[in-house]
């Protein structure tokens, strides 16, 4: 283990660990043979102003550790578990025992500036404005649904919420705004900013399983924007995947599916780390939304819309990538941008209520293990403006969106006077729109 490059070396092979993973083994072998608690851990790892969720963090890291050395909980070689106590060190340490002079760097001042970006939509190119939040305790097949609507922020017109997800627990949604990034719990209203280094101005995407990282996408130059981790726990952006956007984690993890050229000319897939990255869908002629994984993970769903003036449609589309077969669920020209697959095997998708795609509704319809549509869709919510951004939990029973509408304003001039004194008339003005409420 070298503490000035921060390397970790097996057999002569270096160990690919991340930093809080690298800063934990750092703190027990401080005292090798001796039980570092779990307490002392959170002061050496977190400052106290850090918001997070301590003992599942604390796992989490232990877990990645141990997955980089190579050993389990059961059966320990190098990191012993003291049960609700703590941690230990066991194996032998050998070379200069000057530990306490390592230093981890501190963290990135929090960014004040912020990409505000549009979704990637056929008519949706308005700021987002509200996150709503769903509870559904749903069974499959449904007898019976019991769903659970309400807003979730009250964000100003001048500071809309542009992004938003769901955690894989159920208990937090991450979001921007034009001030930055945020977890909120959900039972209380708390909400945390999460540090971003200057001018790091991003979007949350997506949820990594193990809840200790974010998927998003930052913008490098108009039109043009890049994937990358954030760690909730502190610790500078990992950067996954250039000219992407819109990822999508698949339900173990491994993979991300994302839209690439211009937010949604292509999809792609590639590993969680950013490499084997696959183009499996896209061309010239329609423009393809954010992707959804299937319960399994072998598919992904997107909303394609087509280009071409003789014969415009949207329609969703499942994608065997694997497999280089693509086929099409079903049309419906008035879909929404973005999709969600339950892990039930549903499917979530937003339909436009009125022909100026002013409001919609969520839609659910149930899908065979196949991806084929099992029975006819029912329709769970009704709003008064457009859905975009649709995540949800490992579960399926919390789903959060967002919701976003147009707000007329009234505009005052003063009349010019003639140097003549007379008032000229004051001009025909066009009708004038701005985004807000």
């Amino acid at each position: 283990m070298d503490l000035q490059t921060g390397e970790l070396r097996q057999r002569g092979q270096k160990v690919k660990l991340q930093e809080q993973p690298f800063q934990l083994l750092v703190a027990l072998l401080e005292r090798p043979g001796q039980v570092v608690t779990r307490e002392e851990l959170r002061s050496k790892l977190w400052p106290e102003d850090t918001f997070v969720d301590f003992d599942h963090g604390l796992n989490a890291a232990i877990k990645r550790l141990r997955d980089a050395l190579g050993e389990s909980a059961d059966t320990p070689v190098f990191i012993e578990t003291l049960a609700r106590r703590g941690y230990r060190f066991i194996a032998p340490v050998n070379g200069s025992s000057a530990l306490s002079d390592f230093e981890v760097a501190p963290e990135p001042a929090q960014n004040k500036s912020f990409f505000v970006s549009h979704r990637i939509a056929i008519a949706y190119a308005a700021p987002i404005l509200i996150v709503a939040l769903v509870f559904a305790v749903w069974r499959f097949p449904l007898p019976h649904t019991d769903i659970i609507e309400r807003k979730i922020t009250s964000n100003s017109s001048e500071n809309s919420v542009s992004s938003a997800a769901v955690s894989p627990d159920g208990k937090y949604v991450a979001y921007t705004d034009s001030t930055g990034l945020y977890l909120k719990l959900i039972r209380t209203g708390e909400v945390h900013a999460v540090p971003l280094p200057l001018n790091f101005s991003a979007l949350v995407d997506d949820w990594f399983p193990d809840g200790s990282n974010l998927l998003v996408s930052r913008q490098e130059q108009p039109r043009m924007a890049s994937l990358w981790s954030i760690s909730l726990f502190g610790g500078s952006p990992r950067p996954l995947a250039d000219d992407a956007s819109g990822g999508s984690l698949s339900p173990d993890g491994t993979r991300i599916a994302f839209q690439r050229l211009g937010f949604g000319r292509e999809e792609w897939v590639m590993r969680s780390d950013g490499t084997d990255q696959v183009k499996v869908a896209g061309d010239k002629t329609s423009w393809v939304g954010s992707p959804t994984w299937s319960p399994d993970g072998k598919r992904i769903a997107y909303v394609r819309s087509t280009r071409d003036d003789n014969a415009p449609g949207s329609c969703v589309e499942v994608n065997d990538w694997m497999n280089a077969k693509a086929e099409t669920l079903f049309f419906d020209d008035r879909l929404g941008p973005s999709l969600l697959w339950l892990r039930d095997g549903r499917l979530i998708y937003a339909l436009d209520d009125a022909p100026d795609k002013k409001d919609a509704s969520l839609w659910v319809v149930s899908l065979e293990p196949s991806g084929k549509i099992a029975e006819s869709p029912k329709r769970i919510t009704r709003g008064t403006s457009w859905v975009s951004q649709i995540t949800g939990n490992s579960d399926g029973k919390v789903v959060t969106y967002l919701r976003g509408k147009s707000v007329p304003s009234v505009y005052v001039a003063a009349l010019y006077r003639h140097p003549t004194g007379s008032r000229w008339p004051l001009p025909e003005l066009p009708a004038t729109r701005t985004f807000g409420g």
